[in-house]
């Protein structure tokens, strides 16, 4: 069967049905796929039914898989995938838990040399309500700035770390050493530039301190994402997520009951060093 694709808002999304990704994809298909991947940097591919070997392999039709640096949240017997889980969250010192990569507005493994170029998470179970998921659009983001502000930004250096709320000490001895990337990349397919940060794996900027650099990145991000730029996302079980991790930035919501469970599992394809 052919795929349909659906646009999901003007800013980002699009919407893939009739695929069944448990079954070989015929590499044309994988073509078209990646190339709308690209064009609309969310890509939702609708009633999937996966086990953790067929979502490696639906997955590995867009590069090679990377490995995935928290060890405590990998899947035992499949270490490529990273399963976040709701009821395995942290509690925080107000007693309310600390969800994995939903604090902030975020772009994954920004302190990595080589972060990944797409990000996939698979629905496996949802709350009853609750949980979304929104995208945004870093690339209008960066392209919607005063001219001004633009160019001072495409200057500027992010000095990374690892977020250490869930790193192990092993973790963080292999990412110690402080990375550098720009703080506005270019897509190395459209030649489009796109604001790329994760406040969490921000040291500080080049020339501010990091109390300086994290006022500095909240103010462009309350700037900059609008709701004209977002798609929120309502998960379905069976969904499969993929985001082109260079282009965009995401948070997950946490209006829902963390006890009641919502896991997905994540998947990485390496990149490239931002330029």
């Amino acid at each position: 069967m052919t795929p349909i694709f659906t646009p999901l808002s003007n800013a980002l999304g699009i919407e893939v049905t009739g695929l069944d990704l448990s079954k070989p994809v015929d590499p044309s298909i994988a073509a078209d796929l990646e190339a709308a991947l690209i064009e609309h940097l969310v890509m939702v591919i609708r009633g999937q039914a996966l086990t953790p070997p067929e979502l490696l392999k639906a997955i590995g039709m867009l590069g090679e898989i990377m490995p995935q640096h928290l060890k405590t949240l990998r899947m035992p017997e499949h270490p490529e995938i990273v399963v976040l889980d709701s009821r395995n969250t942290k509690v925080g010192g107000d007693g309310k838990f600390v969800p994995i990569g939903a604090r902030d507005w975020h772009t994954d493994h920004a302190h990595q040399e080589r972060p990944p170029n797409y990000t996939a998470l698979y629905a496996v179970k949802l709350p009853s309500s609750g949980g979304d998921t929104s995208f945004a659009n870093m690339q209008i983001a960066f392209e919607n700035l005063p001219l001004q502000l633009r160019e001072e930004v495409a200057g500027m250096t992010v000095v990374t770390k690892i977020d250490d709320r869930y790193s192990t000490a092993e973790d963080r001895a292999k990412h110690q050493e402080p990375g550098r990337h720009p703080l506005v990349r270019t897509h190395p397919v459209t030649g489009k530039k796109a604001i790329f940060f994760h406040p969490g794996m921000v040291a500080c900027l080049d020339g501010m301190t990091p109390e300086e650099s994290l006022a500095f990145l909240d103010r462009l991000l309350e700037q900059t994402i609008v709701l004209a730029i977002t798609y929120r996302h309502k998960w379905r079980a069976g969904d499969l997520v993929i985001t082109d991790n260079r282009s965009q930035m995401h948070v997950a919501h946490t209006d829902y009951d963390f006890a009641e469970g919502r896991m997905l599992h994540r998947v990485l394809v390496a990149g490239d060093a931002p330029y």
